[in-house]
């Protein structure tokens, strides 16, 4: 379930709080300093719990594979985060979980497996991939000597449509890559709309999903989605840099790739495993079933989808009042010398919370410089840059400032952040 800024529901006095009481640097910075982080796309404010568990973890000097007591407590942690992973993708009991240092890395292990292993002629991508998953594509592409085809964005939405991506599946077509959220405009694809429309052309092509963005703000269902391939990362999610956990379904997982030769076929892990890793995600789950307020015993699929249905709920408040302001404060939509990009779908078309902005008498990196003597932190996405410059370019724009609240942010401090935007473009 994907909400629309009509869906919102803010958070309680009582969840607020306990939300708020999670996360570290969320009102001071590590030096001290009071300032408002909205930048949660560049890697998420962390939760405490994570940090305490991964270290409690990662200070044991038992291997998991070992017989002792504590190896076999450790051995149970990867169990158990592995569960809770299994859990969050919605893949039920099947297919197999890619523990990698990155998501960029897993994407294009997953890339080059479908390219030298499934026969075709093109492979489909979009023009606003994360440059993992598009340039994966471009370079796996050349060296099969397939065509690469890329959809265009809808530069109303900021996304890409469904129709847009089927019209260049053929029989031929070997791989569908599509990013769940985009990064930088924060329109939400609709997947399963996706998947329909380019199944009805090729019922055996393989399909895989970047979800790193979509991740902390949306339910992620492998199964009911039909794909074979979707990525997290940690770091996006209130959790560790250094780690990253991809979900294949059964048929991708079996095609030929790096193992060792005695692993099973779905075998992706190759070396000694990370438990404070598995520890630290396990952790997230606690905490997202807990924001959901299911009773204790609550199947853990249900608890963790229902945590993630109250943070969507909250964080769609939030993006209501920046686009639309407060009683005593304008919002984005209507500030003078502010540019809010793709703000005119946002009530029909699902959207993360990202708002792409530009500034009518300032750059974006001087409205950044500019917020930050504020004491907001937020980035611009720039077309020098090579992360941003096929992205933005495709939809029409030279550059954005990126605002990324996240769901422990409050209200009023949504409201704060306008005050500062009307100050900085006066």
């Amino acid at each position: 379930m994907t909400l629309t800024p009509q869906d919102s529901e803010p958070f309680g006095p009582e969840t607020m709080q306990y939300v708020r009481q999670q996360f570290a640097h969320l009102e001071q910075d590590a030096h001290g300093a009071r300032r408002l982080f909205f930048e949660n796309s560049g890697g998420s404010l962390r939760l405490r719990q994570v940090a305490k568990r991964s270290m409690e973890v990662s200070l044991y000097p038992e291997a998991p594979s070992r017989p002792s007591k504590v190896a076999q407590a450790l051995d149970q942690v990867e169990k158990q985060g592995q569960a809770d992973l299994l859990a969050f993708f919605g893949a039920g009991a099947s297919g197999a979980i890619l523990p990698t240092a990155t998501a960029s890395r897993a994407m294009f292990d997953l890339i080059r497996t479908v390219a030298e292993n499934v026969p075709g002629t093109n492979i489909v991508t979009t023009a606003i991939e994360h440059p993992s998953s598009y340039d994966a594509c471009e370079q796996y592409a050349r060296r099969t000597e397939e065509q690469l085809r890329v959809a265009q964005p809808n530069r109303t939405t900021g996304g890409v449509d469904a129709s847009a991506i089927a019209e260049l599946v053929d029989t031929g077509t070997s791989l569908v890559s599509v990013i769940a959220t985009s990064n930088i405009t924060g329109a939400v694809i609709d997947v399963p709309a996706v998947v329909e429309a380019v199944r009805a052309k090729n019922p055996d092509v393989y399909i895989v999903v970047d979800a790193v963005q979509y991740a902390p703000h949306g339910i992620i269902d492998a199964q009911a989605w039909e794909i074979d391939g979707v990525n997290i990362a940690p770091y996006k999610m209130f959790g560790d840099r250094g780690n990253a956990f991809t979900y294949l379904s059964p048929r991708l997982a079996e095609l030929t790739h790096d193992k060792l030769t005695g692993a099973n076929p779905d075998s992706w892990s190759l070396g000694s495993s990370a438990p404070a890793a598995f520890a630290g995600f396990t952790a997230i789950m606690d905490y997202l079933a807990a924001v959901g307020g299911t009773a204790p015993g609550t199947e853990r699929r249900q608890s963790i989808v229902a945590g993630i249905r109250a943070v969507q709920r909250h964080e769609q408040a939030i993006l209501r009042t920046l686009l639309d302001g407060t009683e005593g404060q304008t919002g984005l939509r209507d500030m003078a010398g502010v540019q809010v990009h793709f703000a005119d779908a946002s009530s029909d078309h699902p959207r993360d919370l990202i708002v792409p902005l530009t500034f009518d008498a300032l750059s974006c990196a001087n409205a950044v410089r500019a917020y930050e003597d504020n004491g907001v932190i937020v980035y611009e996405r720039v077309a020098n840059n090579h992360y941003s410059a096929r992205i933005l370019r495709s939809l029409g724009l030279e550059g954005v400032v990126r605002v990324s609240p996240l769901h422990c942010h409050t209200l009023q401090e949504a409201e704060h952040f306008l005050h500062v935007t009307e100050q900085i473009a006066k």
